[in-house]
């Protein structure tokens, strides 16, 4: 084990061991190309697979361009051989030493809170990927959005570094599709598995437009003249915008580091199409505490929200996060897991507490203003002042 520069630290220890080949996993994000590049100048670097079933620029069109619309690289993405369980690779039962060489000691690592939600490690993200195969799956479609349910895989950590690997995850489901006691099951491993090759979807967009990293996929929307009020940026972030499932979501995100991906999808249209901020202040704010935090899956899911991006959403779609949180937490269990102080709020009115009498409040033991706050701002003005800033955007360009 060694730390430091990769083009410092690779290339000494090629000439200290005398290796012909340095071996890698092919990332698409910036900072990994910039670091293979230095590392190739001066060792013979070789890459071995990459973070996708299908390497960059192995999906294109007929022409050789890139797909820039899901559904169409979806199909293209099925159309290749499939992987099967034959093209999984075992573990090595035994690794050579070594040898002598001078090694850091490898770090201890800290202590795990009680009921932390994702211990590390393969032996764990292997157990998560089967017992999702054998239960949630089959009811995955009809369950992935309800946040106030167990009914995701939550395998993205895991995804993310390596601890699964993206090609034993679709493996899986084609087992899950094949084996399926009825159509109901069926859809639910293929719903997963379509999540799966959006993943890969990201990860190409990322190879063949590396300019998604600093800004719009569609460059005409950088000119949308953002608010980016710090003080309501800064309400999001902690979560203390007076819109309960909002702030769930975001106190989940910090005590845990995840977020499920409903709740990411209300988030961002919160913060983007609300609030009028900057989708990439909310892009770095996940990426800094997002256990599963990936450039290119994380970019993508906050272009499509924002409006910007490939196969984005219509600028115009905005979601209400008041009928968002009544529709996919209806009981509110999953708002009041994250804010305690809502506790005794009736379910009717558990997304909207600001609309209970000042005798109802006193009676949930929630006053709002004291003990949570009002919406920060109104949705149906936030929608109106979003469909200008972004209809000045579309009218300039044409």
């Amino acid at each position: 084990m060694r730390t430091g520069r990769p083009a410092d630290v690779i290339p000494a220890l090629v000439a200290e061991s005398g290796a012909a080949a340095v071996y890698a996993e092919k990332d698409a994000a910036s900072y990994a190309l910039a670091r293979d590049r230095d590392v190739a100048a001066l060792a013979p670097l070789a890459y071995a697979g990459s973070t996708s079933v299908r390497p960059p620029g192995s999906v294109v069109k007929p022409d050789g361009a890139p797909y820039t619309v899901f559904t169409p690289f979806s199909k293209a993405w099925l159309s290749q051989p499939l992987p099967s369980a034959a093209d999984l690779i075992a573990a090595p039962q035994h690794l050579p030493s070594p040898g002598d060489w001078p090694s850091e000691a490898i770090p201890a690592l800290p202590a795990l809170r009680p009921g932390s939600p994702f211990p590390p490690g393969e032996v764990e993200g292997r157990r998560r990927l089967e017992a999702f195969i054998a239960g949630p799956a089959a009811a995955y479609k009809a369950e992935r959005d309800r946040m106030d349910l167990d009914g995701t895989s939550r395998l993205s950590p895991y995804l993310r570094f390596g601890m699964v690997s993206p090609r034993r995850a679709v493996v899986a489901a084609l087992g899950a599709q094949r084996d399926a006691a009825d159509a109901a099951a069926r859809n639910g491993a293929t719903s997963w598995l379509n999540e799966l090759i959006w993943r890969e979807f990201y990860i190409h967009i990322l190879h063949h437009f590396p300019h998604v990293s600093r800004g719009s996929f569609r460059p005409a929307f950088d000119d949308i003249p953002w608010s980016n009020d710090e003080t309501a940026f800064a309400a999001w972030r902690e979560g203390h915008t007076g819109y309960p499932v909002v702030d769930a979501a975001m106190r989940q995100l910090l005590e845990t580091g995840w977020m499920h991906n409903r709740a990411r999808m209300i988030v961002a249209s919160f913060l983007v199409k609300d609030l009028l901020v900057d989708w990439r202040w909310g892009e770095r704010w996940f990426m800094q505490h997002l256990l599963d935090g990936d450039p290119a899956s994380n970019n993508g899911g906050w272009q499509w929200t924002a409006g910007t991006g490939t196969d984005a959403a219509p600028y115009f779609r905005i979601f209400n996060p008041v009928t968002q949180g009544q529709k996919f937490d209806p009981d509110g269990r999953f708002v009041r897991r994250w804010l305690p102080e809502l506790a005794g709020v009736p379910d009717a009115m558990i997304h909207e507490p600001w609309r209970l009498t000042p005798m109802e409040q006193r009676q949930a033991g929630c006053l709002i203003g004291r003990d949570y706050p009002g919406p920060i701002i109104d949705h149906a003005f936030a929608r109106e002042r979003t469909l200008a800033a972004y209809g000045v955007v579309k009218e300039t360009k044409s």
